[in-house]
């Protein structure tokens, strides 16, 4: 009996480990909503986790790769210029015949096939001013305020003291941002300098700002609400559309977005860098509000008004939603009169849950509340896209 039984192992071995099986299939409902051109453009399916590891697709930075000359700023990590830079930390550390475990320091040159090139930190001499702040300092350079202090606190001490000499480095792209920012009406209120550092799932919110109170929507989980200027701004403007546009009598319910200085929050794989919001589906207008949101209590078509909303302020990279719950979707949407082209702008559903096509996507978890991904602003040169 051992022997066969070895015999087995072996062409097991030789064969390698068998395929996982491919995704169901459409049932026949779902075949009938898609059409011929619309099977030839499904994507080859990805076996990453959707809220994870999708944004990778959204990458906007394309071009000719091009050597730079980096010299490193204090604090700042090899991971985060390689996010600056477009590449690998890996290749960095090739490139400079860097151990693995080596650590780079400031002052330090690195010598980087960029695939894209902002312009890199500056040094700026500050004498401090009457009422300057850490934290202010911090916002207008695209700064940590904690990175700010450490770099400078064996002259300022604790505050900055009037008069003091600081040694600032400055990220100019931010820098510039904030010194000609200028909000639409109404905005005014979310400061500028609050950006995303890294990825959703491995990155943290630098000078972060607090979706404020407001008609037409509440914070469930306040100490969560803290995200990027340009996610909290893109928000709000999205929030005040949907409400001239729709009729739905309820206020929506923003729970987790991220904690102000971001990184992990329980229960959750993203939410680290300021740009992802849960939003609680949209219950009937005729059902208590203490209700779970399951599928068969919700308005589908105010949620369908929510995500063409969202869609129009182009500063939503993905919206994540379980499939069957994107099947309730779509017949709303059919419903109402949505043609072809946007539903499959839209929606991944019917094309299976693998599929990378349609700004709502499928990801576990997601069949209660709507999971929505702010885009990086183009000026946040350290946000993973």
């Amino acid at each position: 009996m051992l022997l066969p039984a070895l015999a087995l192992l072996a062409a097991l071995a030789r064969q390698g480990a068998p395929a996982e099986p491919p995704g169901p299939a459409p049932r026949a409902d779902e075949a009938e909503a898609l059409d011929a051109d619309e099977a030839e453009d499904e994507a080859p399916a990805t076996l990453l986790d959707p809220e994870r590891d999708d944004e990778g697709e959204d990458a906007a930075d394309s071009g000719e790769a091009t050597w730079i000359d980096h010299t490193v700023a204090p604090r700042e990590p090899l991971e985060v210029i390689a996010i600056r830079y477009g590449v690998d930390p890996g290749k960095i550390r090739a490139w400079n015949g860097l151990a693995r475990r080596a650590r780079i320091r400031p002052g330090q040159r690195l010598r980087i096939l960029a695939r894209r090139a902002p312009p890199p930190r500056e040094r700026v001499l500050h004498t401090v001013r009457e009422g300057d702040t850490w934290a202010a300092l911090a916002r207008l350079h695209g700064l940590d305020p904690i990175d700010l202090r450490a770099m400078n606190g064996y002259r300022a001490g604790a505050r900055p003291r009037p008069g003091a000499p600081l040694e600032i480095w400055s990220d100019p792209t931010i820098h510039a941002a904030v010194a000609a920012d200028s909000p639409p009406a109404g905005l005014a209120a979310v400061a500028p300098g609050g950006v995303s550092v890294g990825s959703p799932s491995d990155g943290r919110l630098v000078n972060g700002v607090r979706i404020p109170e407001g008609p037409g929507h509440e914070l469930m989980y306040p100490g969560s609400a803290w995200g990027t200027t340009h996610a909290v701004r893109s928000l709000l403007q999205a929030l005040t559309a949907f409400r001239e546009r729709s009729p739905y009598p309820r206020s929506l319910v923003l729970a987790t977005m991220s904690r102000q200085r971001g990184r992990r929050i329980a229960g959750h794989l993203s939410h680290q860098s300021g740009r992802d919001l849960d939003i609680r589906l949209l219950l009937r207008g005729d059902l208590a509000d203490d209700l779970d949101p399951i599928p068969r209590r919700i308005d589908w078509l105010a949620v369908w008004e929510l995500v063409r909303t969202f869609e129009a302020t182009g500063a939503v990279s993905r919206i994540f939603l379980d499939y069957g719950a994107q099947k309730r979707l779509y017949k709303a949407a059919r419903d109402a009169g949505a043609d072809r082209r946007e539903l499959r702008r839209l929606l991944q559903f019917p094309r299976g849950s693998r599929a990378r096509r349609g700004l709502v996507r499928h990801s576990p978890g997601h069949d209660r509340h709507l999971h929505v991904r702010f885009a990086c602003a183009p000026y946040e040169v350290e946000c993973a896209r």
